[in-house]
Order: C-alpha cells, then sequence, then structure tokens
C-alpha cells in the first residue's frame, strides 16, 4: 500500500477514492491525517471536518483503542458503527516520505452478517423440520433431481433396517443396487407420475414388513426438483387382517380340509400340511412326530418365518391331547406386566381394573401352549414360568390359591439358545426344563431342495383363488431362487409367489417382471455378480434330477470363485462345512 502511495503516477486521490473499503491515514497519536470518500461516508461527515480529530472519537471502541496503543500491526480487528458492522486492519506505515503513521482500512461486512444470520435461522428451521419428521410414523426418503437422496427420515430407516446417516447424500442406485426399472423413486423422477405400491419384504433378522408406498414427482414451476416417497408400515394391520380372515376359516361351518379337530382346538396343520423334499426335514418331521407321543416340554428353535408354529400345532394334533385345547401366545408382542396377567390369570383388586380371568395355562388345561419367542420374556418371568412347570400349578395375581394344571408347554425361539443364554435373554435352568425334546428347523437356504416343491405349492394354493393360471416360474428366476439366502424362509417364499401372481395377467408362468421390487433388484444384483461365470444347466428330467443338476453346477461355481477354499464356499452357498463335504462326497468331489 505505501508503494501505491509514493510510486504511482496517478493522483493519490484518484487511487484511493475508488476504493470500496474506507481507508484513514492516522499519525502516531491516533489523529485523522486523511481519509477516503468510503470512510467519511461512514462516519457520515466531510472529509475536511475530520482531519485533524481523534480517531478515538469518531472509533469509541476500547478494544480497538487497545490495539492502536501496542503500536503492532493488527489485522481482522471486529468494529461496529450504529448498526454497521465492520472488519479492520490497522497497518504501520514506514517513517520518511511523509507517510509516518498508520493506514486503517475498514471492510463493511453488515450484509454478509445478516445473510449469515438469515442462513443460521434457515438451518435451525431446517433441523426442526427434520426433527418434526423424524417423529412422525411415515417413513419419507427425498431425492433430488439427479437421484441423490437429499432427505432420508428415521421411520424409514426402521422400515428399511439402514441408518438415515448412511443413506443421506448417496445416489439411490448407490444405497440400493436399483435402477430406472426397479426404482420407483427414479421412475417417478424419469416420468413425472404419481406411483402407489404395497410391498412385503424381509428385513436382515427375517421379519416380514409391509408397507404401502406413495411415490410422488416434485416440481419448482415448470422445473423437475425431484421425488418424495412416503412409506407406511402396515404389518399389524396386515396381521390383523389375517388372524381376522383366519378365525373366519374356523367358523363352525367352515368345509374345507382342515380336520373337525383341528378346528375345535384352534389349530390348522398337522405334519401332512408339512412340504418338503429334503433329507434334514424328513429327520425333523421324524423327531417331531416321536417327540408328540409324550408330555415333555419342547423346545422348537428355528430362525423366523421357518414354520415353528407349524411343527407346535403338528405335534399337538399328533399327541394324545389333540382333542383339547391349543392356545399359542408370542412373548414378545405384550409388555411383561401384561403378559404375566395373561399367562396365569387376574383377580379381582390385584391391580386397578383387574377382573377374575383365567389365564391361559388355566385355559389351556388338559392341551398344549405354545409360548413363541420365549427369550423375550423378562428374566423375572422367565423364574415364575420355571416354577410353574416343576410344580404343575398356578396362582392368579391376587390370589393366594394355587391351581392345579395339566398343560404341555412348547416353547420356539429365533435365536440359539447357548447365545440367549450367554446374552441374559434366557435362564439356563428354564431352558433344560423347557429342551427335554430339541427340535432345530432348518432354514431353507440350508435345504435348498425344498424350494422347487414349496414353489409348485404355493402357485397352486394362490392362482386359483386369485384367479389366474400359472404353471411355473421362469428358469433364471428358479435359478435366482436356489442362490437366494431367503432371510425370511418359506414365509417369504410365500409372500414373493402371492406378490407375483397378483401382477399376472395372462402369462402363464412368473418371470422377473412380477416379482416384488425389492427381490427383484436383487435378482439384478446376482445377475451382474454371477455375469462373468455361466451354468451349463439342461434343463431336461424330472425335479430331483434338476435339483440335483443345479446343486453340482452351484457347488462348482462357489469353489471356483472361493479358489478350491471349502470354508468360504460353504459360507457362500449358505450350507455348513460339514453339509459341503458331503455333498462333495455324494458327487465323488468336485475339485
Amino acid at each position: 500500500m505505501t508503494n501505491l502511495f509514493i510510486t504511482t503516477t496517478l493522483p493519490l486521490t484518484e487511487v484511493w477514492n475508488t476504493s470500496f473499503d474506507g481507508m484513514v491515514l492516522l499519525n502516531e497519536f491516533g489523529e485523522i491525517k486523511s481519509l477516503n470518500r468510503s470512510a467519511s461516508r461512514l462516519f457520515s461527515s466531510s472529509p475536511s471536518s475530520l482531519v485533524g480529530i481523534s480517531i478515538f472519537e469518531v472509533i469509541p471502541s476500547e478494544e480497538f483503542q487497545k490495539a492502536f496503543q501496542s503500536g503492532k500491526d493488527q489485522t481482522g480487528l471486529s468494529i461496529s458503527l450504529g448498526t454497521q458492522h465492520f472488519i479492520s486492519n490497522l497497518t504501520s506505515l514506514p517513517a520518511g516520505r511523509g507517510l509516518e503513521g498508520y493506514l486503517l482500512t475498514l471492510k463493511n461486512i453488515t450484509h454478509i452478517q445478516q445473510l449469515q444470520q438469515q442462513l443460521q435461522q434457515m438451518n435451525e428451521t431446517r433441523q426442526l423440520y427434520d426433527i418434526i419428521l423424524d417423529h412422525i410414523e411415515e417413513g419419507i426418503c427425498m431425492v433430488d433431481q439427479q437421484g441423490k437422496v437429499i432427505f432420508y427420515n428415521r421411520k424409514m430407516g426402521e422400515i428399511h433396517t439402514l441408518e438415515p446417516e448412511a443413506v443421506r447424500d448417496k445416489r439411490v442406485e448407490d444405497v440400493w443396487s436399483v435402477d430406472e426399472g426397479t426404482s420407483t423413486l427414479l421412475t417417478a423422477l424419469k416420468t413425472g407420475r404419481t406411483l402407489n405400491q404395497r410391498e412385503t419384504h424381509f428385513i436382515t433378522n427375517g421379519k416380514a414388513v409391509t408397507t404401502l408406498t406413495r411415490t410422488i414427482p416434485l416440481t419448482l414451476g415448470t422445473k423437475k426438483a425431484g421425488a418424495l416417497e412416503i412409506s407406511k408400515d402396515i404389518t399389524e394391520q396386515k396381521q390383523l387382517t389375517e388372524t381376522i380372515h383366519l378365525l373366519q376359516n374356523q367358523h363352525p361351518q367352515d368345509t374345507s380340509s382342515v380336520s373337525q379337530t383341528t378346528r375345535q382346538n384352534n389349530t390348522r396343520f398337522s405334519f401332512e400340511h408339512i412340504i418338503y423334499t429334503s433329507a434334514i426335514m424328513k429327520q425333523t418331521i421324524e423327531q417331531a412326530r416321536r417327540a408328540a407321543r409324550s408330555n415333555s416340554s419342547v423346545l422348537i428353535v428355528g430362525e423366523t418365518g421357518t414354520g415353528k408354529e407349524l411343527f407346535a400345532q403338528s405335534i399337538h394334533n399328533e399327541s394324545p391331547r389333540k382333542h383339547s385345547p391349543f392356545i399359542a401366545q408370542n412373548c414378545a408382542a405384550l409388555p411383561e406386566s401384561l403378559l404375566e396377567g395373561i399367562l396365569f390369570g387376574t383377580t379381582v383388586g390385584s391391580f386397578t381394573g383387574a377382573v377374575n380371568k383365567a389365564g391361559l395355562f388355566e385355559q389351556a388345561h388338559g392341551g398344549t401352549l405354545l409360548l413363541d419367542e420365549i427369550n423375550s420374556m423378562s428374566i423375572d418371568l422367565q423364574a415364575k414360568l420355571l416354577r410353574v412347570l416343576q410344580e404343575k400349578e398356578v396362582q392368579r395375581l391376587g390370589s393366594s390359591k394355587l391351581i392345579n394344571i395339566d398343560v404341555r408347554v412348547i416353547a420356539s425361539m429365533n435365536e440359539d439358545p447357548l447365545e440367549a443364554i450367554q446374552n441374559n435373554k434366557l435362564r439356563e435352568d428354564l431352558y433344560y426344563r423347557l429342551g427335554v425334546v430339541n427340535l432345530i428347523i432348518s432354514p431353507l437356504r440350508r435345504r435348498k431342495e425344498d424350494i422347487p416343491i414349496l414353489i409348485d405349492y404355493f402357485i397352486n394354493k394362490h392362482a386359483s383363488s386369485l384367479g389366474v393360471q400359472v404353471t411355473g416360474i421362469d428358469e433364471d428366476v428358479l435359478l435366482f431362487f436356489m442362490n437366494y439366502h431367503w432371510p425370511g424362509n418359506v414365509r417369504q417364499l410365500e409372500h414373493t409367489i402371492e406378490g407375483a401372481l397378483n401382477l399376472i395377467y395372462e402369462e402363464t408362468h412368473i418371470t422377473a417382471e412380477h416379482l416384488p421390487p425389492a427381490i427383484k433388484s436383487k435378482m439384478m444384483q446376482h445377475a451382474q455378480q454371477t455375469a462373468s461365470f455361466d451354468i451349463p444347466l439342461l434343463y431336461t428330467g424330472n425335479m430331483p434330477e434338476q435339483v440335483e443338476k443345479l446343486e453340482r453346477a452351484m457347488i462348482q461355481q462357489a469353489l471356483k470363485q472361493a479358489k478350491g477354499n471349502i470354508t468360504k464356499a460353504s459360507e457362500q452357498l449358505g450350507i455348513s462345512r460339514q453339509n459341503l463335504n458331503y455333498k462333495l462326497r455324494k458327487y465323488h468331489s468336485l475339485i
């Protein structure tokens, strides 16, 4: 700056009066020697009237005065003049040439501060909107015109089992491995049409989640701004509807194939209703048939959707108790205080509003009581349950009277009992009391030879009620089904087939286009991953021969991808290492 004043060929006043920033020359005592037009406008005075007065009279700031008196150059000093705000620099000028003293520059940042305050207010308002939208019971996802997620609330994360922070600012294709043909958001964005959809999908723990989804294109004037998807979780309503439908089917006038005995004891299933071809399922059914002959407790362990209640009802209907009640209670569906009263019964006065009512143990007297998801029951309540099982007598809440009971208890859970004990979710003594007979139901991915026959069964079951004529599924869909890990097991497979049949019009086969979007997306992803591998299959011969060919090809492909590592190949196939070794011996070794 000093060189500018000294060496420029332009007059000093012409140069510095063109600056938008205020500039003031001060002597060593802080008196104004000169100032430009911008500075004089800041002080609302003419330059001549300000020359010679102290700068501290027009800038009454102690902080600025201390900075000046320090004798050091200062940058970024904050100065306020009325409603105006400035950032200033104080620079000492070298002695000589008549420029001794200081140069004070003042940059007006009032408008910038106002914009910052407005931006902060807008951010706070947006954060409030985010909090509000995170507390509503509908899932919300919004993308911009490029398909990047710009909002994703807590409920949508619960539906998809995804963390919102892991989804925001990412492209739809990167999060869900979809394209315009399988993503409702991208379809609405491209076509400008509003889409409505009902879908049942299965999350990582195998739980079925049913949603109603509305996808809406967003515009600002005539410009595309993005797309909004709103999903409502109707899982509970769907379950209630199915329960009502089940009760209606159990009406005494029901003329279905279910026997009169099963209608009278609140059951629908027997062992004849279990569809399978696999040896492991045959073995499990044989174990269950043998267990049905006794009155011992049974613990059924299996993932969600494997058919634990189907086995429980079948055991009851195969037992001497088949003419007595069968009662099922999901222990995860009720809070502890309510569940205790339902199990053991209540008396007047035991709590506010309590009435004399028999519990499930009394209602199931002479029959069977199924306690589903027993590992969801609190440890304290498990202790009370253990006493009932040991003493064979129950005591209603609020009563001192003991009631003798004759009930066979079947318990079920969807996790390994030993892990549940280790995680303090299941009492060890209760486990040994319930697990007199242990039944382990294999997940569908470990008995894939059951998939084709289950597909045929579900097509026949649902096609007639939906009024469609379907004879099977395409070969590529069957291949994907045989490779898919099925987190929801048989229940998920049935829902997938039923959903596909709802989209059939005149076709006779289920194709990839009929699959639910989530399954279709998985199928496309699987096709991309295996595009470089050609599986030579000839679709000839009967079903067992076809399944064997497919199994051999899958094992060969898995071993090739795992470079001969049997452990990695078994993990890829979703079967145990021992099972893979057995199949290798069966097929005379493929490596």
